[in-house]
């Protein structure tokens, strides 16, 4: 269910007055939200979707060769690890995220954003100030 521009107005003006008040506090919430709002990627569904065909592929095979039992083995670990990965956040969630709070933040009226402000660090880094 979306909000209505009006709903989504008062949640950023919301979000704001939070970040002005207590920094600390909103940027720990804000790392939460970033964990709840789903580290699916595309790179993370084919990372798992490989492992599960290598996992029943091995299984359907092993009869014939004890070295496809190892195919079946790898294939879960490929599946494992890309379940870490997109619980933990990788790949391009984290660009995502960031942008998406770039654009909510854009809006306001006073003072930089995070964004600008790492935005401006990283122009810095590569212009050699």
């Amino acid at each position: 269910m979306s909000l209505s521009e009006q709903e989504q107005r008062a949640l950023r003006e919301i979000e704001q007055a939070l970040m002005a008040d207590d920094p600390k506090f909103g940027k720990s919430v804000a790392g939460d939200n970033a964990l709840v709002s789903g580290g699916l990627t595309l790179r993370g569904i084919a990372l798992f979707v490989v492992g599960l065909v290598l996992l029943v592929a091995g299984v359907a095979l092993s009869q014939q060769t004890l070295w496809f039992s190892a195919l079946g083995v790898i294939g879960f670990l490929v599946m494992f690890g890309s379940g870490v990965w997109m619980l933990r956040g990788g790949g391009s969630n984290k660009i995502q995220i960031s942008s998406r709070g770039d654009r909510v933040s854009s809006g306001s009226a006073g003072g930089s954003s995070l964004g600008d402000k790492m935005e401006e660090n990283f122009r810095r880094r590569f212009e050699g100030k």
